[in-house]
């Protein structure tokens, strides 16, 4: 949910999801488009992933993800 707040004071819309697996999902919009993340990993080591599989990073560099989140949606091309 970290990322969430982040991603909003940013100016991104966010939803979030709980799928049947029982896994965070948060869906972000940005300019027409749109991606999920998921957080994904085992013993003690989790990172935030896109359902694309990139690996954005660490669950503790949750500013860091924000921006490169938003960075990636910008510079999608059409």
């Amino acid at each position: 949910m970290r990322l969430r707040h982040e991603l909003t004071e940013l100016g991104a819309r966010v939803r979030v999801r709980r799928a049947r697996s029982g896994r965070w999902k948060l869906r972000l919009y940005w300019r027409g488009w749109s991606t999920t993340v998921m957080c994904a990993g085992a013993e003690g080591t989790y990172a935030y992933v896109t359902t694309h599989g990139q690996l954005l990073g660490p669950t503790g560099d949750v500013r860091y993800i924000a921006r490169r989140l938003l960075w990636m949606l910008e510079r999608h091309q059409r």
